[in-house]
C-alpha cells in the first residue's frame, strides 16, 4: 500500500516537473522571440521619418512656391515681406519637423506597447499551463501581426497644414492683389467719358 502511494507521489512529482520545464520553455521560447525586435523597430521608425518627412518636404515646396508667386504679383520680391515670409516659412519648416519626429517616435512607441501586451499574454497563458503549441511561433505571429497593424495604420496627410500661417499669408496677397486690380478696373469705369460714373 505504501509503496504504491508512493509511486504515484513520484508520478505526480514528475508530471509537475515536466509541467514546470515546460512552462520554462516556453516563456524563454516567448521571449527568445523578441530578442532580434530591435532591427525591426530601427527599421519602422527609420520609414516612418521618410514618410513624414517627404510630406514635410512637398508642403514646403507648395507654400514657397505659392509665397513667391504672391510676392511677385504684390511687387514685394527683395523686400522685408519677402524676408518675413522667409521666416515665417523657416519656422513652419522647424516647428514641422519636430512634429514629424514626435509622431514617429509616438507610433514607435505604440508598437512597442502592443509588442509588450502580447509578450505578457503569451507569457500569462504559458505560466497557466495553458496548451499553446509552439509559443516562439505563437509570438513570432503576435508581432507581425503588431508591426503590419502599425504600417497599416499610416494616416495621409497626418501632418496636417504645416505651413497654414503661410498659406494664410499667400490668402491674404491674393485677395490685396484682387482689390487692386478690382480697384484699377473701378477707377477706369468711373472716368469722365466712359460711358460709366457721374457724367452720364
Amino acid at each position: 500500500m505504501c509503496g504504491g502511494g508512493g509511486g504515484a507521489s513520484n508520478q505526480a512529482q514528475q508530471m509537475e516537473q515536466q509541467r514546470q520545464a515546460s512552462i520554462a520553455k516556453n516563456v524563454a521560447d516567448i521571449n527568445t522571440a523578441f530578442g532580434g525586435r530591435e532591427g525591426q523597430y530601427d527599421d519602422f521608425v527609420t520609414a516612418r521619418r521618410a514618410q513624414y518627412g517627404d510630406e514635410l518636404g512637398r508642403q514646403q515646396k507648395v507654400a514657397t512656391r505659392q509665397n513667391k508667386f504672391a510676392l511677385a504679383r504684390s511687387g514685394l520680391t527683395g523686400g522685408s515681406a519677402a524676408v518675413d515670409t522667409g521666416k515665417k516659412l523657416a519656422d513652419e519648416f522647424n516647428l514641422g519637423t519636430i512634429n514629424a519626429e514626435n509622431r514617429a517616435s509616438g507610433e514607435l512607441a505604440g508598437l512597442k506597447s502592443a509588442d509588450e501586451n502580447s509578450r505578457n499574454q503569451m507569457i500569462a497563458l504559458a505560466q497557466s499551463g495553458a496548451s499553446i503549441g509552439n509559443g516562439a511561433a505563437q509570438t513570432a505571429a503576435g508581432l507581425r501581426a503588431n508591426i503590419e497593424s502599425a504600417r497599416a495604420n499610416s494616416v495621409p496627410d497626418a501632418l496636417g497644414s504645416v505651413f497654414g500661417q503661410s498659406a494664410d499669408i499667400y490668402k491674404q496677397m491674393q485677395e490685396q492683389a484682387a482689390i487692386r486690380k478690382g480697384l484699377r478696373y473701378s477707377s477706369l469705369y468711373a472716368q469722365p467719358n466712359s460711358g460709366y460714373g457721374g457724367n452720364q
